[in-house]
C-alpha cells in the first residue's frame, strides 16, 4: 500500500508554522513544547495560499534545504524555520547564527536569530527541535531524549541561564548596536518538537489513540499492546521526523513479526526506532508517532 502526492519539505514547513496540510491534516498542528511567544500572530494572512503555491512549485524551498550542507535534523529544522520567518512572516530578519565574541576574540555564544517586528521591537529567538520520551521515574528530568543524553529540563535551564542572557552582556550589546543602533531587545525561547507518552498498558494505548497531541513510546517486548489498534506503519529516517507527507511511501503491515525483527535489530543497534503507526477508522487513516525502544532502555 502506498501514499501518493505532495512534498516532504512543504509538509515539514507547514508543521513548523502550525498549519495543517494534506491527507493527514488531522494530526496535531501543535508543534511547540516550550514557547515564550505566540509566533503565529506574525504569520502572513495568506500563509495557506503561499504553502499551496510551494506544493505546486517547491523549488525555492528545495534550494534552501539544498544550500544547507549539514544533514542533521537540527540543521534541517533551522533551515525550515529560517525559510518560514523570511517568507511566511512579517518579521524582518536582522541576523542569523551570529557568533558573539569577547574582546579576546573568544566565543561567548551564538545568536540563532535576531528579528524586528512591524512595531520596531527587536526579538532574539533561541530555537531548537527536540523529541522527548516520558520517564516518570526520572522526575524532574522526566522528559528525556531517545538516546537518554538530554532532557527537556536540562535544555530549558541551559537556554535560560546562557543563550538567552548573551545579548545582555557587554559583548552582546555591542552586537545589538551594530545591527539596531540600540540595546533594547526581548529574548524568546522556542522549542519545537513532540512529547511521547509511555504506552505501558492497554488503557494507556487506548487513551493515546484518542489523543493526537502526543506521540508514544513502548519497549519492544510490549509492541503487542499496539497490535489490536494499528494496521500499518512507516519507519521514519532523519531528518524527516516532523511529519508524514503525502509523497509516495511504502506502508508496511504492522504485525507480530515486527516485534521479532525489531528485537533482533536491537542486538546490533540499540538506538530507538521512530515510526508512524496508522489505524483505519470510518474509511480514513489516522497516524500516530511512536518510538520503539530496547527493553533495556
Amino acid at each position: 500500500m502506498t501514499m501518493s502526492g505532495g512534498n516532504q519539505y512543504v509538509a515539514d514547513l507547514a508543521w513548523v508554522v502550525g498549519c495543517k496540510q494534506g491527507e493527514f491534516s488531522h494530526y496535531p498542528a501543535t508543534n511547540l513544547i516550550e514557547s515564550d511567544m505566540d509566533v503565529s500572530q506574525f504569520w502572513v494572512p495568506d500563509i495557506n495560499e503561499r504553502l499551496a503555491a510551494l506544493v505546486m512549485n517547491p523549488e525555492p524551498l528545495e534550494n534552501a534545504v539544498r544550500a544547507c550542507k549539514s544533514h542533521f535534523l537540527g540543521s534541517y529544522f533551522e533551515t525550515l524555520f529560517s525559510f518560514a520567518i523570511r517568507h511566511l512572516s512579517c518579521f524582518n530578519i536582522l541576523c542569523e547564527h551570529v557568533q558573539v565574541m569577547d574582546k579576546d576574540k573568544k566565543t561567548v555564544g551564538e545568536i540563532d536569530m535576531l528579528v524586528e517586528t512591524p512595531a520596531g521591537e527587536c526579538i532574539q529567538f533561541e530555537v531548537a527541535i527536540k523529541f522527548y520520551l516520558e520517564r516518570t521515574d526520572l522526575y524532574p528530568h522526566h522528559w528525556i531524549g531517545p538516546n537518554k543524553n538530554d532532557s527537556l529540563k536540562k535544555k530549558v535551564d541551559r537556554a535560560r541561564r546562557h543563550q538567552l542572557q548573551i545579548l545582555g552582556t557587554e559583548d552582546g550589546k555591542h552586537l545589538l548596536r551594530s545591527v539596531t543602533n540600540d540595546t533594547t531587545f526581548q529574548a524568546k525561547l522556542l522549542i519545537f518538537g513532540r512529547l511521547y507518552l509511555a504506552l505501558s498498558s492497554p488503557e494507556k494505548v487506548i487513551s493515546f489513540c484518542e489523543n493526537s497531541h502526543f506521540g508514544g513510546w513502548v519497549r519492544v517486548s510490549q509492541v503487542d499492546l499496539l497490535l489490536p489498534f494499528f494496521s500499518y506503519y512507516i519507519h521514519l529516517n532523519k531528518p524527516h521526523w516532523l511529519t508524514v507527507s503525502n509523497s509516495s511511501r511504502d506502508l508496511c503491515f504492522f504485525e507480530a513479526q515486527c516485534m521479532n525483527e525489531w528485537r533482533k535489530s536491537f542486538q546490533e543497534d540499540v538506538r530507538p526506532k521512530h515510526i508512524v503507526l496508522f489505524r483505519e477508522l470510518e474509511g480514513r487513516m489516522s497516524c500516530h508517532f511512536v518510538f520503539i525502544v530496547p527493553d533495556s532502555w
